[in-house]
């Protein structure tokens, strides 16, 4: 027999809490979690990472592609005998650079010839692709692009200025000391095509001087047939371009058969704008509202008008100038900026690619036609704009680009496709042109996005139908066979069912689809183990797409807020000698946020009577029957008697705001001048309209979750999971956190985020007390019922106190709990780590049979493991190991001297050598506190001093440092550290236990390692192996004395044994053992002569079970 139930899902950003509700008791609950797809520090997407790895791999294998093949060229034309003659081994005796100069005034050795050729195309110096990528870095001088463009400038310049004959000949005269660029220097930058002038010259003179060896077919195949792209001089892989880049371009999410559109086009970027402004909401007279037809007539053309970013500011001008808003009208959402700035000085949309052509067609004198091609576009003909950015958005080669713009019927054609090649776009948009074109004349009528969708045809009643077939389990996100078209192959691709059959397709960042894949997991998870629920219930974590930084602003600011609370809570014991309880402490913050008056009457509201029961009254100035809003921004104190008149009415419609009372003049005079009031807050107090229907979409925002994640997982769950038999359930109820929060408070419910993970299945199982009849009753609660008097009847979760059991018992009748013991029931599920004591505890509830005691369990968190194979090999830095350190373990890393401290200065190499730098580096820093960056900056480099300690010698900008002990991999003769360990291989011997670990690079070598972490034991027949642990496996480890521990393997290392690992408590809690550190994290357990090491298994839903027997595998 199937189980009854209501799912509840609370989806974060690393976690799924979920939690199944019968009729009258918690079926089962727990928490998934899993590792959040992006980096730690920058929020960067993990494939990001590697797809940049990626292709500098794919870049250096070019490279040493094109010089196998010049090596062979050689070979074939009889310069050299042996292609191994330019390996590292192998030196020349001369310096390359000087053979280069020589060989412009005597016959050079056929390997010396040889050399010459090979240094040139090994070090070719830098080429743009195209004359958009060289314009580009005019831009930006402070970037890469615009360091380089100087400094071949610079170099450019002295070959000019000084009449060298060469490259290398201006080389070895102005830079004598080093002739390469160091650490992000580029006044040594040198131009591809003068290096090729240096080369087609040595081959001339080569020839004049009678050299057999420099012949034209070998010059040829060098330098090519002069077009600067054939030959192994200029051969370079072509940009992703044309054909090729439409390969890559995926479609778009309504019409599948179409390329996405380019994001500089003329429609893709007016969609930008018009999405923009529909969204935009003005604050006039306390009403929040969009912009009426007259206002967005004015509005419409002025980013057209800009040369830069459209700001709040600039609108507002335009729109106080047309006379249509007062100058004191506000927009929603601007925040005052810390830095004292006006808010409305933020940008409000910026039109890059209609600002980039129309500056570079104006300087090339073609104004008149741009005006008449950005009129046209203006008035609903921008087909040549749009063509003109896919060009330049396809095709990245200037004769590629040129023949396609040769295409298009363009005013003034030639000199206008010229000034084009000075530009190229590269990114696309999520829709296509043909489904842009019918949306956006929707959005020109001031439609949402949604909406001109719906009307457009783009509706999700149109691809999800009644009687569309549903199924057991929520299908797979991605098609379970990987890519096999051109930029797909081997990849994981989306399931082209779900991305034709959900409005919108399948979500594309990166975070968002882990944890949404997740939710698939733990759906069907429970539905194989419970059968079908007879709803679903979802809560999503408000920041789960919002991008690290933004998502680290809102930590800072709640950091903030906890710091004030925390001083405004000493500051009440310090008034009133006593502990502040919720309500009087939210009194007491209203007070100093009101300047220690009433709202209302503006009366001054005696402290000393603050906590008196019926002096002062929180009330909710958009009344909270209407708008079910309990955010601060809706709070104020009152007096009792104030309260009372105000009853069911906003302040407006309270204080005879129609009537342009005194009163009203009076609060809308306190209101805009109270400095610790936000806009969004001010807005609230003076709004004026607040009708049936505003009510409704105030209800709507504040019960139910409207951004697309949420939008898209309910139509997917809706879409495509059978309910069980006999659900009356039609739709999804997709909450927000504020109403959960109402609940919660109503429950008696403590939340506390920081003791562990448990609190996801806590929101759980509030989301699935939730139903569709709880939000229609409250929806239809009384209108005569206020907030202010419903929190009276909340159980203070501090004290347990009540403060009025007469509202208390009315609540319980308009809100009750899913049954009488549920607040109990809860919180012993989420907090009884022992069996035993939870069956006992359920047995007195009365509602646990037999066979649901027996199935009991405590909750356990779930992780998700990291088996993947995949990862960098080592990391970016290696050191070098000369062969005087290898016994020793030492290796030697050249740091920057920006970056040394006193303390470095004991472990740099050859402190005998080098005695006259050291004391001048150690002087340096003594003079300015030990600090490398203030001793040595850009402008004050160090030279080497001579035998007589004078500062002669050549500049000095980095040392080298001896770090005792470090091992990694073996790469181009240092020492690199590993990068990502895949897994620990357990061996045991006479008792002992032996951790093998293995890295990327072991996979990448095709070879198992049998080395111990400790590095001082070869495992071989005589071990046996037990098992594998990966990151986030479940391990216990039985030690001497009884002691045991159990918990997810977080990695290995650390004092005093390489081979202690580290482990975590399953939920994280700080108190969840006696060892644990702030982050839940055991570190140091030794294992190598524990009594026990055994391995688990966690399912998607938390039970354990034990690891079957293993045998080693390989790394493939």
């Amino acid at each position: 027999m199937e189980t009854r139930y209501t799912l509840g899902l609370d989806i974060g950003i690393a976690s799924v809490g979920w939690c199944l509700l019968g009729e009258d008791r918690i079926i089962d609950l727990g928490v998934r979690a899993f590792d959040k797809a992006e980096t730690a520090k920058e929020g960067d997407p993990l494939n990001l990472i590697r797809r940049q790895a990626r292709l500098a791999r794919h870049r250096l294998a070019q490279r040493a592609w094109r010089l196998k093949k010049l090596a062979r060229e050689l070979t074939h034309h009889g310069l050299i005998a042996d292609k191994r003659l330019f390996h590292p081994e192998n030196p020349s005796v001369v310096s390359p650079w000087q053979l280069r100069v020589a060989g412009l005034d005597r016959l050079l050795a056929p390997e010396e010839l040889a050399r010459v050729i090979y240094h040139l195309c090994k070090h070719r110096g830098f080429h743009w692709i195209s004359r958009a990528e060289e314009k580009q870095a005019d831009g930006d001088a402070k970037s890469e692009g615009g360091k380089v463009k100087q400094g071949l400038a610079g170099t450019k310049r002295l070959m000019e200025e000084k009449g060298y004959r060469s490259i290398a000949e201006m080389v070895l005269a102005e830079f004598p000391d080093a002739q390469r660029n160091k650490r992000g220097e580029y006044t040594k930058a040198l131009s591809r095509v003068l290096l090729g002038d240096e080369l087609r010259k040595l081959f001339a003179e080569q020839g004049r001087l009678g050299n057999p060896l420099a012949s034209e077919s070998l010059e040829a195949a060098i330098l090519g047939s002069g077009d600067r792209k054939s030959g192994l001089f200029w051969m370079q892989k072509p940009p992703l371009s044309g054909a090729a880049l439409l390969k890559m371009l995926g479609k778009c999410t309504f019409e599948k058969d179409e390329y996405r559109a380019p994001k500089a086009s003329f429609t893709a970027e007016r969609h930008v704008w018009l999405t923009r402004l529909n969204n935009l909401r003005i604050v006039f007279d306390g009403e929040t509202r969009p912009l009426n037809a007259q206002e967005r007539a004015i509005a419409l053309p002025l980013p057209y008008q800009q040369v830069s970013d459209f700001t709040f500011k600039q609108l507002h001008g335009a729109l106080v100038k047309g006379g249509l808003l007062p100058d004191s009208f506000e927009f929603a959402g601007l925040r005052p900026t810390k830095d004292g700035k006006d808010p409305k000085s933020e940008k409000l949309v910026k039109l890059p690619a209609w600002q980039e052509l129309r500056t570079t067609l104006k300087t090339a004198g073609l104004e008149t036609e741009w005006e008449g091609l950005a009129g046209a576009a203006c008035r609903g003909q921008p087909e040549i704009l749009d063509e003109i950015a896919r060009v330049l958005s396809i095709y990245k080669d200037d004769d590629e680009a040129r023949a396609e713009l040769n295409k298009l019927s363009l005013p003034n054609h030639e000199k206008m496709v010229e000034s084009l090649l000075d530009i190229r776009f590269d990114k696309f948009h999520a829709l296509s042109l043909k489904a842009l074109y019918k949306i956006a004349p929707h959005m020109e009528g001031g439609l949402r996005y949604d909406e001109a969708c719906a009307e457009a045809g783009y509706h999700h009643s149109q691809l999800h139908k009644p009687e569309d077939k549903k199924e057991l389990y929520l299908p797979p996100l991605y098609e379970n066979h990987r890519g096999k078209e051109p930029g797909e192959v081997d990849k994981m691709i989306f399931s082209e069912r779900i991305e034709r059959e959900t409005l919108g397709g399948i979500p594309r960042n990166p975070v968002v689809l882990r944890a949404l894949n997740q939710a698939r997991k733990v759906v069907n998870a429970i539905v194989r183990r419970y059968g079908s629920p007879l709803a679903v219930n979802i809560e999503m974590a408000r920041d789960l797409s919002r991008p690290l930084d933004e998502r680290n602003k809102i930590k800072k600011d709640q950091d903030e807020y906890r710091a004030r609370n925390e001083r405004d809570k000493a500051l009440f014991t310090e008034e009133f000698g006593q502990t502040p309880k919720g309500g009087e402490f939210e009194k007491f913050r209203l007070y100093r946020e009101q300047l220690g008056k009433c709202v209302y009457s503006l009366d001054a509201i005696d402290l000393e009577r603050l906590l008196e029961p019926g002096y002062v009254e929180i009330d909710h100035a958009l009344p909270y029957s209407r708008s079910f809003d309990d955010s601060k921004n809706n709070k104020v104190l009152v007096l009792a008697r104030e309260n009372r008149d105000k009853g069911n009415r906003t302040p407006y419609e309270y204080l005879g705001g129609a009537e342009n009372s005194l009163r009203w003049q009076q609060f809308v005079a306190f209101v805009e001048s109270t400095k610790a009031y936000r806009l969004a807050k001010r807005s609230r107090l003076l709004r004026k309209e607040f009708g049936v229907k505003d009510a409704e979409e105030f209800k709507e925002r504040n019960l139910n979750d409207t951004r697309y994640i949420c939008k898209f997982f309910k139509n997917y769950v809706e879409r495509y999971l059978k309910l069980a038999e006999g659900s009356e359930a039609k739709r999804c109820v997709v909450l927000s956190g504020q109403m959960t929060a109402f609940l919660r408070a109503r429950w008696g419910i403590h939340k506390i985020r920081s003791e562990s993970d448990r609190h996801h299945a806590l929101d759980a199982a509030v989301v699935a007390a939730c139903t569709h009849g709880m939000v229609k009753r409250l929806a239809d609660y009384s209108r005569t019922r206020e907030l202010t008097q419903v929190h009276t009847g909340f159980v203070d979760t501090t004290t347990g106190e009540i403060v009025d059991p007469a509202m208390f018992r009315q609540l319980k009748q308009h809100f009750p709990e899913p049954w009488p013991h549920f607040h109990h029931e809860l919180e012993a599920r989420l907090k009884i780590d022992d069996e035993s004591v939870l069956r006992n505890e359920m047995t007195h509830l009365g509602t646990y049979d037999a066979a649901a005691l027996d199935e009991l369990r405590t909750l356990f968190v779930s992780r998700s493991p990291q088996r993947r194979n995949g990862g960098a090999a080592h990391k970016d830095t290696i050191y070098g190991q000369p062969e005087i350190m290898r016994e020793k373990g030492s290796v030697t890393q050249k740091v920057p001297l920006a970056s040394l401290t006193l303390k470095d200065l004991d472990k740099l190499i050859d402190p005998h050598r080098n005695a006259r730098l050291y004391d001048a580096i150690r002087e340096r820093l003594e003079a300015h506190g030990g600090k490398g960056e203030k001793a040595f900056p850009a402008d004050k480099p160090l030279r080497k001093p001579d035998r007589d300690g004078n500062p002669t010698g050549p500049i000095v900008r980095s040392v080298t440092k001896v770090i005792d002990k470090l091992s990694g991999i073996p790469v181009r003769g240092g020492i690199a550290k590993n990068d990502s360990l895949h897994r620990l291989d357990v061996f045991t011997k006479t008792s002992k236990f032996y951790l093998v670990p293995s890295y990327a690079h072991h996979r990448v070598a095709k070879a198992l390692p049998n080395c111990t972490a400790d590095g001082e034991t070869q495992v071989d027949d005589s071990f046996q192996f037990q098992f594998s642990i990966h990151p986030n496996d479940l391990v216990r480890v039985a030690l001497g004395g009884g002691e045991s521990i159990i918990g997810y393997f977080k990695g290995y290392g650390g004092p005093p044994n390489p081979s202690n690992i580290t482990l975590q408590v399953h939920d994280r809690n700080k108190n969840g053992h006696r060892r644990a550190n702030d982050k839940g994290e055991i570190p140091s357990i030794g294992v190598r002569t524990a009594l026990a090491l055994e391995k688990f298994h966690v399912d998607v839903l938390g039970n354990i079970h034990p690891a079957p027997p293993e045998k080693r595998r390989g790394l493939a």
